[in-house]
């Protein structure tokens, strides 16, 4: 069996369900936070992922950043040698959209490995709210797309809407990467 580790970094602004996609994603829907609890700096939360058809597992390393302005400076000191990221916003707050090039900004500019493309995903949570988007996915969708992410909506609210999907497109993502590598190994030798 073999055991592959990724660090994935999840920002955006504060409230837009990180950490509830997080604990949700790992505690496999019966975790989710009732009450708002104010994410101080960096949460780490680890999550198994089993390849399907193989006998790999990806743990995910997830590093849940606090939103809120205070800890900018600080949340930072965490995003050296991620591996993926995850950038969520609020589908109801159009300003949590807007901030996620503020985001991935900060986390191209904090990174370790500068040289290689940053890769990941844009989740649109609150997607349960649908009386209440105001951004429309398509929008996210492009412009996941132009920045070389992958876009994914999803709600954390039990029981849960889609929310396994973009830790598993990472998970896999991050997988390939590592298969690739062993060929490109196994072709040079």
């Amino acid at each position: 069996m073999v055991v592959l580790r990724c660090k994935c970094v999840i920002a955006g602004d504060a409230t837009v369900g990180k950490t509830a996609l997080a604990q949700m994603f790992q505690s496999k829907g019966t975790v989710f936070p009732k009450n708002y609890k104010l994410t101080a700096g960096v949460d780490l939360v680890v999550a198994p992922v089993i390849i399907p058809n193989t006998e790999t597992t990806v743990e995910l390393y997830l590093h849940d950043t606090g939103g809120q302005d205070i800890f900018r400076d600080s949340i930072s000191n965490y995003w050296g040698n991620m591996g993926m990221v995850m950038l969520v916003y609020d589908a109801t707050l159009k300003e949590s959209f807007d901030n996620c090039a503020m985001w991935l900004d900060m986390l191209k500019k904090h990174r370790t490995h500068k040289d290689r493309p940053l890769q990941g995903v844009l989740v649109s949570n609150k997607t349960d709210l649908r009386e209440r988007l105001v951004v429309p996915p398509e929008v996210a969708d492009e412009w996941a797309q132009s920045n070389g992410l992958q876009f994914f909506e999803a709600s954390a609210m039990p029981p849960g809407r889609d929310m396994d999907a973009p830790f598993n497109f990472i998970a896999n993502k991050w997988y390939r990467a590592y298969e690739d590598k062993v060929e490109s190994f196994k072709s040079n030798i």
